[in-house]
Protein backbone atom coordinates (compact mmCIF):
# COMPACT_ATOMS: atom_id res chain seq x y z
CA UNK A 1 0.00 0.00 0.00
CA UNK A 2 1.65 3.33 -1.30
CA UNK A 3 1.85 6.23 1.51
CA UNK A 4 -0.52 9.21 0.51
CA UNK A 5 1.98 12.28 -0.39
CA UNK A 6 2.47 14.96 1.60
CA UNK A 7 1.86 18.25 -0.15
CA UNK A 8 4.96 20.23 -1.06
CA UNK A 9 5.06 23.25 1.11
CA UNK A 10 6.43 26.41 -1.10
CA UNK A 11 9.83 27.21 -0.17
CA UNK A 12 10.26 30.34 1.66
CA UNK A 13 13.38 32.39 0.49
CA UNK A 14 14.72 34.33 2.44
CA UNK A 15 15.32 37.96 2.02
CA UNK A 16 18.81 39.79 2.53
CA UNK A 17 18.48 42.09 5.63
CA UNK A 18 17.68 45.62 4.45
CA UNK A 19 16.36 44.68 1.48
CA UNK A 20 12.61 44.56 0.47
CA UNK A 21 12.72 41.80 -2.12
CA UNK A 22 14.34 38.58 -3.61
CA UNK A 23 16.57 39.14 -6.58
CA UNK A 24 13.74 36.92 -8.23
CA UNK A 25 10.73 39.64 -7.02
CA UNK A 26 13.17 42.28 -8.02
CA UNK A 27 13.58 41.09 -11.68
CA UNK A 28 10.25 40.67 -12.59
CA UNK A 29 9.42 43.82 -11.25
CA UNK A 30 12.34 45.60 -13.51
CA UNK A 31 11.03 43.30 -16.30
CA UNK A 32 7.39 44.73 -16.15
CA UNK A 33 8.49 48.11 -15.44
CA UNK A 34 10.44 47.51 -18.72
CA UNK A 35 7.58 46.05 -20.57
CA UNK A 36 5.58 49.02 -20.00
CA UNK A 37 7.95 52.18 -21.02
CA UNK A 38 8.50 49.47 -23.86
CA UNK A 39 4.42 49.39 -24.70
CA UNK A 40 4.14 53.14 -23.92
CA UNK A 41 7.22 55.08 -24.54
CA UNK A 42 6.51 56.43 -21.15
CA UNK A 43 9.06 56.31 -18.46
CA UNK A 44 7.46 54.18 -15.31
CA UNK A 45 9.05 54.25 -11.87
CA UNK A 46 8.34 52.41 -8.65
CA UNK A 47 8.99 53.34 -5.37
CA UNK A 48 8.28 50.93 -2.91
CA UNK A 49 9.15 52.42 1.08
CA UNK A 50 8.75 54.16 3.18
CA UNK A 51 7.73 58.31 2.26
CA UNK A 52 9.33 61.15 4.43
CA UNK A 53 6.24 63.53 5.44
CA UNK A 54 3.30 64.09 4.13
CA UNK A 55 3.22 60.70 1.81
CA UNK A 56 1.33 62.75 -1.67
CA UNK A 57 4.06 64.85 -1.28
CA UNK A 58 6.69 62.94 -1.12
CA UNK A 59 5.48 61.11 -4.05
CA UNK A 60 5.28 64.10 -6.12
CA UNK A 61 8.70 65.23 -5.06
CA UNK A 62 10.01 61.73 -6.12
CA UNK A 63 8.08 61.76 -9.04
CA UNK A 64 9.76 65.65 -9.99
CA UNK A 65 13.18 64.48 -9.05
CA UNK A 66 12.73 61.22 -11.81
CA UNK A 67 11.39 63.61 -14.98
CA UNK A 68 11.05 66.79 -16.17
CA UNK A 69 7.21 67.46 -15.24
CA UNK A 70 6.38 70.18 -17.70
CA UNK A 71 7.86 67.83 -20.64
CA UNK A 72 8.18 64.05 -19.86
CA UNK A 73 5.66 61.63 -19.61
CA UNK A 74 6.67 59.76 -16.88
CA UNK A 75 4.45 57.67 -14.56
CA UNK A 76 5.56 56.71 -10.60
CA UNK A 77 4.00 54.33 -8.66
CA UNK A 78 4.55 54.48 -4.69
CA UNK A 79 3.87 52.05 -2.48
CA UNK A 80 4.28 52.73 1.30
CA UNK A 81 3.46 49.54 2.85
CA UNK A 82 3.93 50.71 6.51
CA UNK A 83 2.10 53.37 6.26
CA UNK A 84 -0.64 51.41 3.98
CA UNK A 85 -0.49 54.07 1.19
CA UNK A 86 -0.31 53.25 -2.36
CA UNK A 87 -0.48 56.39 -4.97
CA UNK A 88 -0.08 56.57 -9.04
CA UNK A 89 1.27 60.12 -9.76
CA UNK A 90 1.77 61.26 -13.52
CA UNK A 91 3.24 64.43 -15.36
CA UNK A 92 1.41 66.10 -17.18
CA UNK A 93 2.67 65.14 -20.24
CA UNK A 94 1.75 61.98 -19.25
CA UNK A 95 -1.88 62.12 -17.89
CA UNK A 96 -3.52 62.95 -21.31
CA UNK A 97 -2.54 59.16 -21.79
CA UNK A 98 -3.02 57.99 -18.23
CA UNK A 99 -6.17 59.00 -16.66
CA UNK A 100 -7.43 59.56 -13.12
CA UNK A 101 -9.68 57.05 -13.63
CA UNK A 102 -6.94 54.65 -15.34
CA UNK A 103 -4.79 55.38 -12.05
CA UNK A 104 -7.68 54.73 -9.83
CA UNK A 105 -8.74 51.54 -11.30
CA UNK A 106 -4.53 50.39 -11.57
CA UNK A 107 -4.64 51.33 -7.60
CA UNK A 108 -8.01 49.50 -6.45
CA UNK A 109 -6.53 46.15 -8.45
CA UNK A 110 -3.16 46.55 -6.71
CA UNK A 111 -4.17 47.23 -3.17
CA UNK A 112 -6.77 44.13 -3.39
CA UNK A 113 -3.76 41.97 -4.46
CA UNK A 114 -1.88 43.63 -1.42
CA UNK A 115 -4.47 42.69 0.84
CA UNK A 116 -3.74 39.03 -0.32
CA UNK A 117 -0.50 39.15 0.56
CA UNK A 118 0.82 39.96 -3.23
CA UNK A 119 3.18 43.14 -3.03
CA UNK A 120 5.02 42.39 -6.39
CA UNK A 121 2.24 40.78 -8.09
CA UNK A 122 -0.18 43.94 -7.16
CA UNK A 123 2.33 46.33 -8.66
CA UNK A 124 3.44 44.11 -11.57
CA UNK A 125 -0.42 44.22 -12.20
CA UNK A 126 -1.00 48.18 -11.42
CA UNK A 127 2.13 48.44 -14.34
CA UNK A 128 0.05 46.16 -17.11
CA UNK A 129 -3.16 48.09 -16.33
CA UNK A 130 -1.19 52.11 -16.66
CA UNK A 131 0.35 50.58 -19.88
CA UNK A 132 -3.05 49.00 -20.88
CA UNK A 133 -4.73 52.72 -20.50
CA UNK A 134 -1.66 54.64 -22.07
CA UNK A 135 -1.68 52.52 -25.04
CA UNK A 136 1.28 52.67 -27.52
CA UNK A 137 2.83 55.73 -28.33
CA UNK A 138 1.06 58.60 -30.83
CA UNK A 139 4.03 57.76 -33.69
CA UNK A 140 3.49 53.95 -33.28
CA UNK A 141 -0.30 54.20 -32.86
CA UNK A 142 -0.73 55.87 -35.89
CA UNK A 143 1.74 53.47 -38.25
CA UNK A 144 -0.49 50.94 -37.13
CA UNK A 145 -3.40 52.17 -39.16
Amino acid sequence: MRSARRPRRARAVPVAPGEAFTPEQADRLERARQAAQKQTGIRFAVRVGGLDGDPRLAAERLLGGLADPRQDEAVLIAVSPGQRFVRVVTTPAAKKRVSDAAAGLATLAMTSSFAHGDLVGGVITGLRQLADAAGAPAATAGARR
